[in-house]
């Protein structure tokens, strides 16, 4: 129990142990410049390049790429970095407030812990000290104004919504939202739904099993509007990327340290407890639908995409087959859709598999059952046979209990595969317990608050199953 104890304590300081910048720094500085910052002093200008994985710190401690020596400026005053989804999407820079005395965005105050995307022309101030200006061209280069959203912007009265895409999925297109009465930017999620009666049922369930949702580890939705076959969602803008992006090196992913997996793991387990507690099912746990908060190590992960997330009444088994095959669990049917072999269908447990497959990328970099062909048949029928081989040089030095969790989480026989309760009583997970639980609460979710027009947390979910009951056949 001691010795238990103390491996407890050294594993988890090697988080506290990671620099800042190590997801982005590792990648390759011959990146070109995506924006650039205009410095003014009362007495001096300066051209401040930023590129892609890459940081700029502003403060009076050696360390920041820029030091000014001034009295109202903190050690570390305001952060500035890039997220770039894949190498074809627009850089995203985003600025990061550090500051006791406060950093100011186009006049407005960002707030301690808070960050801004920025936009071409934006103005950052440290007030009494020095000013910049921020440039970023061809955001939009070659990219048509969107007539619709402009039609559709009268009726979203309370939100200004720009032409600037910051995201792209099969569902449509994400922009940047500023919210008039607070300021705040949020991502509006615009889903088109092309006159399918089907995927606005899928849309409108997606909002109502997120309207009642509160937990920071789970996408907070703040606003939805209908607008003829458009549906537009109003939510967090997540500002540090996914966790593919995080993760991806070149052409390759690169596994994280184990501590830093553990506590990524122990905050999906944090989001799942609370989705299964609901009887929600997420059905397309993946990487990509995992976002951080931040480019840290220990940075909060919030879970996105419940666009075919399923609210389970009871005992009602789902039989739909949905999700992303490389993630999805042999129940949910992929392997068997063009056999007609017939199925029980499946239950929440799908998305404990789903967290084995990303649990075991973190630690080695390497997906278990992707296959080169990217057939979703044959990649099911790899994880049907379940073939772990946990032997290579990436596994070299991880831990037994890591390794056993990995094999509990994608047990093929759904009886077997652990619970959520069960993961949090794991050894890897319980013998860690009390500092997990300690830097969730103090440094994870500290800024974290309920957003004032949530409904309260003990609130039932029968309003959603009303409404989603029947609608999707699963």
């Amino acid at each position: 129990m001691k010795s238990g104890t103390q491996h407890s304590t050294q594993l988890l300081m090697e988080v506290e142990e990671i620099p800042p910048t190590s997801s982005v720094a590792s990648r390759e500085e011959a990146c070109g410049r995506v924006a650039t910052l205009l410095m003014r002093t009362t007495t001096d200008e300066k051209l401040i390049p930023i590129y892609r994985g890459k940081q700029v710190r502003v403060g009076r401690k050696p360390i920041c790429e820029e030091v000014v020596l001034h009295s109202v400026v903190s050690n570390l005053h305001f952060t500035v970095y890039v997220v770039m989804f894949d190498d074809a999407s627009q850089p995203l820079v985003y600025c990061w407030d550090n500051s006791r005395n406060g950093t100011y965005h186009n006049g407005r105050i960002i707030g301690t812990g808070n960050r801004v995307l920025l936009t071409d022309g934006d103005l950052i101030e440290i007030r009494h000290a020095c000013s910049f200006m921020f440039y970023q061209t061809n955001l939009t280069a070659n990219v048509p104004i969107d007539s619709i959203l402009e039609a559709d912007r009268a009726v979203m009265e309370n939100y200004n919504i720009s032409q600037r895409i910051i995201g792209r999925g099969t569902f449509g297109k994400v922009f940047l939202a500023v919210d008039k009465k607070t300021q705040k930017q949020l991502a509006c999620k615009v889903i088109e739904t092309g006159g399918s009666k089907s995927r606005m049922t899928k849309a409108r369930t997606e909002v109502a099993i997120l309207e009642r949702l509160c937990h920071p580890n789970v996408v907070t939705v703040y606003d939805y509007h209908i607008i003829q076959d458009r549906i537009y969602i109003l939510e967090d803008l997540i500002t540090g990327g996914d966790l593919f992006s995080y993760l991806v090196k070149g052409d390759v992913l690169r596994p994280v340290p184990e501590a830093e997996a553990l506590v990524i793991v122990f905050q999906i387990l944090k989001a799942l407890e609370y989705l299964h507690s609901k009887n929600v099912a997420h059905r397309d746990l993946k990487l990509d639908n995992i976002l951080l908060v931040s480019q840290q190590a220990g940075s909060r992960i919030v879970l996105v995409d419940f666009g075919i997330s399923k609210y389970v009444d009871g005992q009602r088994r789902m039989t739909t087959v949905v999700g992303t095959p490389e993630f999805s669990a042999p129940e949910v049917g992929f392997a068997d859709v063009h056999k007609g072999r017939s199925r029980r269908g499946y239950d929440i447990k799908c998305d404990i598999w789903s967290l084995g497959v990303v649990l075991h990328i973190l630690l080695s970099g390497i997906s278990p059952f992707y296959d080169t062909s990217e057939k979703p048949s044959k990649i099911a029928r790899n994880a049907r046979e379940c073939q772990l081989n946990m032997t290579g040089p990436a596994w070299r030095h991880i831990s037994l209990n890591a390794k056993d969790l990995v094999s509990q989480l994608i047990a093929v026989d759904p009886e077997e595969r652990l619970s959520v309760t069960q993961c949090l009583s794991h050894p890897w997970i319980s013998m860690h317990m009390a500092d997990l639980q300690t830097i969730y609460d103090t440094k994870i979710t500290a800024d974290w608050k309920v957003p004032g027009h949530k409904v309260a947390e003990n609130d039932s979910m029968s309003g959603v199953y009303r409404f989603v009951n029947g609608t999707d056949g699963v």
